[in-house]
């Protein structure tokens, strides 16, 4: 009998031959580590080793695969790698109720099971649809247009996670356990794409401004936590992106200066959201010439 595609897949994943295994993430790392500048050479790899408990070494690979891309002579974006490689793993490794229970047990086990303990206690808060996403994308799809009709996609939950009994470690050991189908989950999926945007508009921005790079290597930085949080930080994240450093890539605008336009925009989005936000970086943009094709 053929085998449903997702089971065979995570056959191949987790009862595969050498991609799999963490040796060959290690030979990787060996042989990037030549290439890369000294300062990012630790920074790189402390990134695998926590990529595999995050996930296991194929991700840890893709990291490096992603990091390669910035090594080699003549490399525009060699003097600012080590910022990228940094941020990168921090998006990587973006924190779901799999990622809080990883935490939640590593702090159990540190403390040598005390369920006293305040370092083994923790209370996380997720939107619906942040838990609807650790679905597969065919499932959570429907579920979160439901929500969002409803207006119940921000509606937020709040998650214990810690303590050593037998029923909560039997909770957090088989919330770990689902690390094994993250991958085929809606959420790994779009921060999948996220990453990939990030390093393309990183790459983007270059070629316009090589200062401008670095402040949108910085950006990275707007997208933290759980819940409203992250939530908000993708938003204002978009905000940046969509409204100043894609139109100015794209040569539909044009400011005085990029980089400094682009981190007034950045440390405009860790304090302002919505309209607010965008009205700076309005401001910004009147602040510029006009559009490169009304110009023309």
């Amino acid at each position: 009998m053929k085998l449903p595609v997702p089971i065979r897949l995570l056959k191949e994943r987790y009862f595969g031959e050498a991609a799999r295994n963490p040796w060959v993430a290690r030979n990787r790392l060996a042989k990037l580590s030549e290439q890369l500048p000294p300062a990012a050479v630790p920074v790189v790899s402390a990134a695998v080793d926590l990529l595999m408990d995050y996930q296991d070494p194929d991700y840890a690979l893709l990291y490096l695969d992603r990091v390669g891309r910035y090594v080699g002579p003549g490399c525009p974006l060699a003097d600012i790698l080590t910022e990228i490689s940094r941020l990168m793993v921090d998006r990587m490794m973006f924190e779901d109720p799999i990622r809080s229970a990883q935490i939640a047990l590593d702090r159990v086990v540190s403390a040598n099971g005390n369920a006293h303990s305040s370092a083994a206690e923790m209370v996380r808060k997720f939107t619906s649809s942040q838990l609807v996403a650790m679905l597969p994308s065919k499932a959570a799809r429907p579920i979160l247009n439901v929500l969002t009709r409803l207006g119940w996609s921000d509606a937020s939950m709040s998650m214990h996670f810690g303590g050593s009994t037998g029923a909560r470690l039997w909770w957090l050991n088989a919330l770990v356990a689902m690390r094994r189908v993250r991958p085929y989950s809606y959420r790994f999926s779009r921060e999948r794409v996220w990453v990939e945007r990030w390093l393309h508009m990183i790459d983007r921005s270059q070629v316009r401004q090589h200062e401008a790079a670095w402040e949108v290597v910085e950006t990275a930085r707007l997208i933290t936590g759980t819940g409203i949080s992250y939530q908000r930080g993708v938003e204002n994240w978009n905000a940046v992106i969509e409204g100043l450093v894609k139109p100015v890539c794209d040569g539909r605008l044009s400011v005085p200066d990029f980089a400094v336009a682009v981190r007034t925009a950045r440390q405009a989005a860790e304090q302002l959201e919505g309209d607010r936000l965008k009205q700076v970086i309005a401001s910004l943009i009147s602040g510029g010439s006009a559009p490169a094709a009304a110009a023309r």
